[in-house]
């Protein structure tokens, strides 16, 4: 971001489950790496949905197991899906 010039990110590493941050405060959410995480995936597509900003957009990495339980999971967490490119689905909230 530095070298290219991009002053408005703000990355934080945090709790995706519970990342402390206030209610619709981010615009884009990038999820890698945690298709299976301890609990599944109810509390995190909780937390991203209590974060983004309305029609925020919730980017998420498909590494393991069903395209159609990701979505399914994603959707019933109030997401829309949006599209796949490659490895990375997207999600806008309702």
């Amino acid at each position: 971001m530095e070298r290219e010039g991009i002053k408005n990110v703000n990355p934080i590493l945090a709790n995706a489950s519970d990342t402390g941050l206030p209610d619709q405060s981010i615009d884009l959410a990038f999820i890698f790496g945690l298709r299976y995480i301890a609990g599944g995936l109810e509390n995190l597509i909780s937390e991203m949905y209590r974060i983004l900003k309305p029609e925020g957009v919730l980017s998420f990495e498909k590494t393991r197991g069903s395209e159609k339980k990701l979505i399914s999971e994603v959707e019933r967490g109030g997401f829309i899906y949006s599209k796949k490119e490659a490895r990375i689905f997207l999600f806008v909230k309702k």
